[in-house]
């Protein structure tokens, strides 16, 4: 009987060294890099919703520019207050590629693809729509900034633009 009962005593340890150990180890070995981890790496963009589904949270309807130019009027009047308000986001999110004046020249310009000067005529007979989409979900290398900005502030960029291409 305390044979037994010392051999299942043996049995229960050993299961218990093994459980225990085993855990140990196999937190040992688990990679905890972050960068492999199921998420958007930059610069890549979300999956693709699935056909006929319909946002719950109130956002826009993905579509290309082309599309968007041909789907999107602007909703936003050009007032003082809209182009301005423009002006200031473009100081702030355009600038740094097109430069203040939109002709292409900003700062950082040199060092990657330089961006279109957006003063000029090809981009004047685009529709507002275009614009909206390109700065929405970006364009062939300008990155999108549709995250950074809400629709009122993208048409009011638009309205500014506008204004810009008339100097």
């Amino acid at each position: 009987m305390k044979k037994i009962f010392l051999i299942n005593l043996l049995i229960f340890s050993a299961l218990l060294l093994l459980l225990v150990g085993g855990a140990i180890v196999s937190r040992l070995f688990r990679v905890t890099d972050m960068a492999d981890q199921p998420s958007l790496k930059p610069q890549e963009r979300p999956l693709e919703p699935p056909p006929g589904s319909v946002p719950v949270q109130g956002r826009e309807r993905r579509m290309d520019r082309m599309e968007a130019a041909q789907r999107l009027t602007n909703p936003r009047q050009p007032t003082p207050a809209s182009v301005e308000n423009g002006g200031r986001l473009f100081q702030i999110y355009c600038a740094l590629c097109h430069g203040p004046e939109g002709k292409g020249n900003g700062p950082i310009a040199a060092k990657f693809v330089p961006p279109p000067d957006i003063t000029l005529e090809f981009f004047r007979q685009r529709t507002d729509g275009f614009l909206y989409g390109t700065i929405r979900d970006g364009g062939a290398i300008m990155p999108s900034q549709g995250e950074g900005l809400s629709q009122e502030e993208r048409w009011d960029i638009v309205n500014y633009l506008r204004s810009l291409q008339r100097r």
